[in-house]
């Protein structure tokens, strides 16, 4: 490993931490800066724990910045599929959301398939909004240390939250990063993620998201 990859990986992740975007480009376009820290190792023999907590800086008008805890247990069922759930906590301007997850995930060579279905419980809702989301991911080494990843989510609203609201598309998600593996426990990494949220007859709203992540495998 040479110096300059290293450097380059750390300028590149604490610049996004400190830019933080101030107004949105446009009434439908915005831009948010999102930092998420992860711990994830075995606790049992095919059984994983991960933990991770997020900052996301957000305008008002998009929910304005939203603080979150989440837990996710895994159990290995078979070769290259995991069966788990869990649970988390997002708190956005004193508005709370509690948020139970079942998930499915499928790995095949370097594409990585997960089926989540989540309950969102939001404060001074009608009733629990259901959430289907299908991500499929591509990770490719680069080199010693080093590896990108690309990606993109759908997500589907089975049940709204309000009564009266059925199905729908919520939105879309593509995402593109690179990591660097700093040692066998740490991880740092940076992403751009494109959310595209259609809006039926009127023009959709998008939103930038760049992104640092910090991962600590125990």
């Amino acid at each position: 490993m040479t110096r300059m990859p290293m450097r380059f990986a750390l300028l590149l992740a604490a610049g996004l931490a400190a830019w933080q975007p101030s107004k949105a480009m446009a009434a439908d376009e915005d831009v948010q800066l999102w930092q998420i820290v992860n711990a994830t190792g075995d606790i049992a023999d095919g059984t994983r724990l991960t933990v991770d907590a997020s900052q996301r800086w957000r305008e008002q008008a998009r929910g304005d910045e939203q603080q979150s805890i989440r837990f996710t247990i895994e159990q290995t069922v078979a070769k290259d599929v995991r069966i788990g759930g869990g649970a988390a906590v997002f708190d956005a301007g004193g508005n709370t959301e509690i948020r139970p997850h079942q998930q499915v995930i499928f790995v095949a060579g370097k594409f990585e398939f997960r089926t989540r279905l989540e309950q969102r419980f939001f404060d001074g809702a009608d009733r629990v909004e259901l959430r289907l989301r299908q991500r499929i991911q591509y990770s490719q080494p680069l080199g010693k240390g080093w590896r990108a990843n690309v990606g993109g989510e759908w997500l589907g609203l089975l049940q709204g939250r309000n009564a009266g609201q059925g199905a729908s598309t919520e939105q879309w998600r593509a995402q593109a990063g690179i990591v660097y593996q700093i040692s066998d426990k740490l991880e740092v990494g940076a992403n751009y993620w494109l959310l595209a949220f259609p809006r039926g007859d009127r023009p959709g709203r998008i939103s930038h998201v760049p992104q640092t992540v910090l991962t600590y495998r125990f």
